[in-house]
């Protein structure tokens, strides 16, 4: 009889599964075991089960432990994951371990929140209640509400008696009940339930269209201006999949800090069905509860940060990207996939639709929902549009841009923005000041030689904490102290120059003494639940002005807020990166769009050197769809994105010389393998050196996405076979982001 092989993805940078003896021991499809490997023991996943290998028996290791109590991952699952690594270049093995929660990965049992349930059997459902003693009151009680409901919690039994569950073991030794262990319910604090808002004619046509055809695969690509009532069409559209069949529903967002507003908000309009949510702020133990209750389909609403799209879900019948533009989508390290465009394979594969919402789409969206349906492409999205605030009374903000050229700033500040802000402080309404940059100053700067505080392991410069008094890089993490005097000429004029926004705080508490002034960046709110504060602290009208980096940009409703003010964004109209207008523009009018979102009127002002730049000309109008095509119609003329494809082979090394010999022997490969892609000669990025590694790329481009993955396949496997690949770290990034 032969012996039973099992086929093991293993977390290894080796693109292949290997084999192992299963020792009599039975392993589905997707179970977790523990192999050895070498002189360690690993975690590895079932994919395939055969009777032969293609080495000898006796060669082939046995596994030593099949963790057969847990839920194996589907083969829905198991086949995403496939694809992906194929697509992203990526070896299986990795891409398929980094996408599970943490306590899976490591060498013990998921030990995670379970309960009992109890249900009537079939024999129990032919008895009599009265078949039970008049003085077994409480057992009577369990089995007529188990006559009622057909499964019935620990918490169930609790309610109906003190004594309960003692009772249900009699019941269930008779055979008349069964009892089954499922994962625990989380407990969560009682929401109070919302009134359902009535919707607008906009919203009611945009619910109407995509309902229609909910049983099927239609990417849907909802373009609505901030305040338009976006979030409200996302919770009829899972009221209507939820009520109307056994379903989940996936709902991804691209920051951790959007998760908390919009399960209070789900909670509140959808009590009835479980919501759990997945992403990093989790503790470890939280993450797996959550992510077996979304494998095990007990949890029906699932909101997650990117890698949620490749949770196991059972029943999944619709996909939720919100704020479908934003590059947080896109993971930079390991597997480089994005996550909307993995959404999209996903959605297709179950024959479900999958709705894309942004008032600022991606341009790549954008041109598959408009260029590409005047062509009468088929399989690309369906646009719908809403155009008006949810709120009657609330009207877009009036924006205007303040030359700093022509006016004289106050440690930043225009005396139109100080005016503005003295005005919301007597009127009692609230402000935000928004400045993408971190810390005190983004420099140290000596007035007599020019000297600028470099990082030592990156291309760049420290940026002035002064409150701890370092410098720290916001690349690396590098910190030391200020110096007292200048390393190259021994000035002690050392001046911090710019503005972050520590350095703004400062300014207004300087400025208006009186305001209550809160900061929000990734230093203010690095301890948990200091966002979640903060926010609820805004919304009981306990702060005047928020300061804040683009944590605050998006997906926040606060209605008591109405002005605006936006501080030094001219550097990225300058960029190098031919998406930075793009990204500036969606920022831009996703912070304004915090203004004016209930019955006050809005306003923003916008400092820049250039108030007459076409973006600024765009954002006064509020015109994405003329800005939008304007760059698209830019894109296409330098075929650059969405109209080609493209890919960097990125390397890092110590030594830049190994860099060099690696991307060139890349290049000449590359060259060779394929006359359909275009392959540019190697490069270094803007930041050459990052956390002490040089780094450098080549970019390859082509008309075709088909042409640029089968010439990608091919060199992967090439140069994984090269000795000097192993000399330097390197990786491919399909449809890169930032170059």
């Amino acid at each position: 009889m032969p012996k039973l092989i099992l086929k093991i993805a293993l977390d290894l940078p080796l693109d292949r599964l290997f084999d192992y003896l299963s020792g009599g021991q039975f392993a589905q499809v997707g179970q977790r075991v523990l192999v050895p490997f070498g002189r360690r023991k690993q975690i590895g996943i079932v994919i395939g089960v055969a009777d032969s290998s293609d080495f000898t028996v006796e060669k082939l290791k046995t596994v030593l432990q099949v963790f057969a109590d847990e839920l194996p991952i589907d083969t829905e699952t198991l086949s995403l994951l496939k694809f992906s690594a194929d697509y992203y270049q990526y070896p299986f093995g990795q891409a398929l371990l980094s996408a599970l929660p943490a306590r899976l990965r490591q060498i013990a049992p998921a030990v995670s929140r379970k309960q009992y349930v109890y249900a009537l059997t079939d024999l129990g459902r032919q008895v009599d209640v009265k078949r039970i003693p008049k003085r077994q009151l409480v057992a009577r009680r369990i089995f007529s509400a188990l006559q009622m409901h057909s499964v019935l919690t620990e918490a169930a039994l609790d309610a109906i008696s003190s004594s309960a569950r003692k009772a249900v073991k009699q019941l269930v030794a008779d055979g008349w009940a069964s009892r089954r262990q499922v994962p625990a319910i989380i407990k969560t604090l009682a929401t109070p339930p919302a009134t359902e808002p009535a919707l607008n004619e906009e919203q009611k046509l945009a619910v109407q269209r995509i309902t229609q055809e909910s049983q099927l695969f239609k990417a849907w690509l909802l373009h609505g201006i901030t305040g338009s009532g976006k979030t409200e069409v996302y919770i009829r559209l899972m009221q209507h999949v939820l009520q109307h069949n056994e379903a989940q529903v996936l709902v991804l967002v691209p920051e951790i800090n959007l998760t908390p507003q919009l399960e209070a908000r789900f909670r509140s309009r959808l009590p009835n069905f479980t919501l759990v949510s997945l992403h990093s702020n989790l503790s470890e133990s939280e993450r797996l509860h959550h992510w077996q209750l979304a494998q095990s389909g007990v949890a029906k609403i699932i909101i997650g940060t990117r890698l949620s799209i490749f949770t196991p879900l059972p029943k999944l019948k619709l996909i939720i990207i919100d704020e479908e533009h934003d590059s947080s989508y896109k993971q930079q390290d390991s597997m480089r996939y994005h996550a909307r465009d993995v959404a999209l394979v996903r959605a297709k594969r179950l024959n479900i639709p999958v709705v894309l919402g942004s008032a600022t789409p991606a341009l790549e969206s954008w041109h598959n929902a408009t260029v590409s349906a005047n062509k009468q492409q088929t399989n690309k999205y369906n646009l719908v549009s809403l155009n008006q605030r949810a709120v009657i009374a609330a009207e877009l903000p009036h924006i205007e841009c303040i030359d700093t050229t022509k006016v004289n700033l106050q440690q930043g500040l225009s005396p139109q923005l100080i005016a503005a802000l003295k005005l919301r402080l007597v009127r009692k309404e609230q402000s935000l000041l928004f400045i993408n940059r971190r810390g005190y100053s983004p420099v140290l700067l000596c007035l007599a030689c020019h000297w600028i505080a470099p990082c030592t392991r990156c291309s760049s410069r420290l940026v002035v904490h002064l409150g701890l008094r370092t410098l720290r890089c916001h690349h690396c993490g590098h910190e030391q102290k200020i110096p007292k005097q200048c390393p190259s000429c021994g000035n002690a004029d050392l001046h911090p120059t710019g503005h972050g926004t520590q350095r703004l705080e400062q300014t207004l508490v300087q400025l208006l003494p009186t305001a209550r002034i809160a900061r929000v960046d990734r230093d203010s709110t690095s301890r948990k639940n200091s966002l979640l504060e903060i926010l609820d602290q805004v919304h009981k009208q306990e702060i005047d002005i928020l300061v804040g980096t683009q944590m605050l940009a998006k997906g926040h409703d606060f209605p008591n807020l109405t002005l605006v003010g936006v501080i030094d964004t001219d550097s990225a109209l300058h960029s190098p990166d031919f998406r930075a207008s793009e990204r500036l523009f969606a920022q831009l009018m996703q912070v304004a769009g915090r203004a004016g979102r209930a019955d006050k009127a809005g306003q923003v002002i916008i400092q820049t050197q250039f108030p007459d730049h076409e973006l600024f000309n765009a954002l006064r109008s509020q015109d994405y769809v003329t800005y939008a095509n304007a760059l698209l119609l830019e894109r296409e003329q330098v075929q650059f994105p969405p109209y080609v494809f493209t890919a960097l082979l990125r390397a890092e090394a110590n030594e830049y010389l190994r860099v060099q010999n690696f991307l060139r022997y890349a290049f000449e490969l590359a060259r060779s393998l394929s006359h359909d892609v275009l392959v540019y000669d190697p490069v270094r990025p803007q930041m050459e050196r990052l956390k002490g590694m040089e780094r450098g790329h080549v970019l390859l481009q082509a008309s075709s996405r088909t042409a640029l993955q089968h010439m990608l396949r091919n060199l992967v496997q090439q140069l994984r076979a090269q000795d000097s690949a192993a000399k330097v770290r390197w990786a491919v990034d399909v449809n890169p982001l930032e170059f």
